[in-house]
């Protein structure tokens, strides 16, 4: 079973992947709604994720700022930007996240991206 972190702002997003998620195998082993809380959680895990999933905008924290702080915690992090702003997609990928997906995604889509980010190379 994949393990993820999803940081999102959006409470009904967060509801709608807990839901679907388990039904694919994946674990949603922890919620951040911003990215400040994402970094804190992160640094706290014993067991860390194996995919982040990684919104832009939120409060106290931008995506681009806590996935750059995560993956000083960790380099081999795997993040995966989702984002409805695509003009932050190089910024996204320069910072180190594995893959940036434009919202609205499919859940097919984002299910077989997880699954691609685990089965290939950082």
């Amino acid at each position: 079973m994949i393990r993820v972190l999803f940081v999102d702002d959006d409470k009904k997003l967060q509801e709608v992947y807990s839901t679907l998620f388990p039904i694919q195998d994946i674990h949603l082993v922890a919620q951040a709604y911003d990215g400040h809380q994402a970094v804190n959680l992160y640094a706290s895990m014993s067991e860390k994720p194996d995919v982040v999933l990684m919104d832009q905008r939120m409060p106290r924290m931008d995506g681009i700022t806590a996935t750059s702080k995560i993956l000083e915690i960790d380099p081999d992090a795997k993040v995966i930007f989702l984002s409805a702003d695509d003009a932050t997609e190089s910024r996204a990928l320069n910072v180190g996240a594995s893959l940036f997906l434009a919202k609205p995604v499919s859940m097919h889509w984002l299910v077989d991206s997880i699954k691609n980010v685990m089965s290939g190379p950082t």
